[in-house]
């Protein structure tokens, strides 16, 4: 938001890592695929309703203030300015990683993402899904740990598919696996950071348990956990 107040009454350039923060504004707060832009066209529609601009650089001010988070980078995601713990909307992190970008906006909302030029799979896990969701849809979720998260695949993924191949060799593979979680649809994804695989079984969907690089902070592992709402 630093670039929206810099550019406030003024044409001044920013530098690469603020173009990319507004980019990932202003995928996030216009949900329209087809309002595919770079972060100049953003601005310059913000420059020409300077109120709305004005209330922008105010909210994020307030969220900064309320915020009790370091900006610690997430491990493995160092270029992006995604930060280890903070919460994310779905188009914010899918921009932060490249996948969406000024010509490319297109929807998403599979619960995996592979990013091949990373060698990277984005796994987005949403809790609570009781609502919103296919009845056949009755993945099992949930922190066991601060360490250790369970998660089940979707169910295309077996220990004979790519997909399974993926996590079940992934000691030696190259592949890295970058954790995002929400409570519940139309929250947040909170950035979790990397994690190993611990253990795996089961076919279709597959059951695996994740061993978190960073463990979870106090607050998001009871939020996470198997026992939340008890």
């Amino acid at each position: 938001m630093a670039a929206v107040g810099s550019r406030q009454g003024s044409s001044s350039a920013i530098n690469a890592e603020e173009a990319l923060g507004v980019q990932m504004l202003a995928y996030q707060i216009d949900g329209r695929h087809e309002q595919a832009a770079g972060h100049e066209a953003f601005l310059e529609r913000l420059e020409g309703h300077p109120a709305i601009a004005a209330e922008l650089v105010e909210l994020s001010a307030l969220l900064q203030a309320r915020s009790t988070l370091g900006a610690h980078p997430v491990p493995g995601l160092e270029d992006t300015p995604l930060c280890l713990h903070a919460g994310y909307g779905a188009r914010e992190i899918l921009t932060a990683v490249g996948w969406l970008t000024a010509s490319r906006r297109v929807p998403f909302q599979a619960g995996t993402l592979s990013l091949l030029s990373r060698q990277t799979e984005l796994l987005f896990v949403t809790l609570d899904k009781s609502e919103g969701y296919h009845d056949r849809i009755a993945y099992h979720d949930y922190a066991i740990s601060a360490e250790r998260f369970h998660w089940q695949s979707q169910n295309s993924a077996g220990p004979d598919t790519p997909g399974g191949r993926r996590y079940l060799e992934s000691a030696t593979n190259g592949w890295q696996f970058q954790l995002f979680v929400r409570p519940r649809k139309g929250e947040a994804y909170r950035a979790c950071g990397p994690v190993t695989l611990e253990s795996a079984e089961g076919d279709r969907p597959m059951s695996i348990v994740w061993r978190l690089q960073t463990p979870l902070p106090a607050r998001l592992f009871r939020e996470f956990s198997v026992l939340r709402g008890v």
